[in-house]
């Protein structure tokens, strides 16, 4: 009597490893670069802020913003941002200005 084996052919084995390989190759790249282009738009908008107490400075006669009021005043009225509001991390962290530098103060993600 001849009995049937349960066994799994290695050629299915291997074409299922190969599967779940491209799989991978196709899922992982997109989550990793994501992470990469929130950063890259966090450094843009400090850039960005920065650039706009820079404008500021220079019509103020050489003087930032005394504090963060004054700050968020020169954002909400800056008529060269779109929508006068004020960016966003994408990571969700606030963007904190430093009166004694006059910068926005750096943050890690």
């Amino acid at each position: 009597m001849h009995r049937k084996s349960r066994s799994v052919p290695l050629a299915e084995v291997l074409f299922g490893v190969l599967v779940l390989a491209l799989l991978g190759a196709v899922a992982i790249p997109p989550m990793v670069y994501s992470s990469d282009k929130r950063a890259a738009e966090c450094q843009a908008n400090v850039d960005l802020l920065n650039s706009m107490i820079e404008r500021y400075t220079a019509r103020h006669g050489g003087w930032p913003p005394k504090d963060a009021a004054e700050f968020e005043r020169m954002v909400a009225g800056d008529k060269e941002w779109p929508g006068a509001t004020r960016p966003k991390c994408p990571y969700g962290h606030q963007y904190v200005y430093d009166p004694l530098t006059g910068r926005i103060v750096p943050h890690s993600h």
